[in-house]
């Protein structure tokens, strides 16, 4: 199962100095580990998938924009919070993140350009062009 976002885009929403400090454990390579980058996107990707299950037919041809944002910010909170250096603004981005995916598992959002809710049908499309005689006519009702 690919992840819904991709290094390059998580990479780009990490400031280059927290990006070794974030997977490279040891501190010996100094060096950004990509492996420890795309286990939390994938780890968020999971994590998405079994919130919006039951909503959606998994896995989507071709996922939403929105699901690369959300997992990305799901994969920013996992790095941090395994450092021991999450943010209040990023553990409100998680929050919000797993608000959404609620809702959507739960039907009452979509997610946007994957079908992944039926069409509804607001009319049968027919015109009633013809029907009983009226009762009430400009003709019946003169005098009143």
């Amino acid at each position: 199962m690919p992840s819904y976002a991709s290094l390059s885009e998580l990479k780009a929403g990490i400031p280059p100095r927290d990006l070794v400090q974030l997977t490279d454990f040891d501190s010996d390579a100094d060096q950004v580990d990509d492996a420890r980058l795309q286990a939390a996107l994938d780890d968020a990707s999971a994590e998405i998938d079994s919130r919006i299950a039951k909503a959606v037919t998994l896995p989507m041809a071709e996922p939403p924009r929105m699901l690369a944002v959300l997992c990305r910010d799901l994969a920013v909170h996992r790095l941090y919070s395994n450092v021991g250096m999450a943010t209040e603004a990023q553990t409100k981005l998680r929050a919000e993140a797993v608000a959404f995916l609620e809702k959507v598992g739960r039907g009452e959002l979509s997610l946007g350009g994957t079908g992944d809710a039926p069409p509804q049908t607001t009319s049968p499309g027919v015109a009633m062009t013809d029907g009983p005689e009226r009762l009430l006519t400009r003709d019946r009702l003169k005098g009143f």
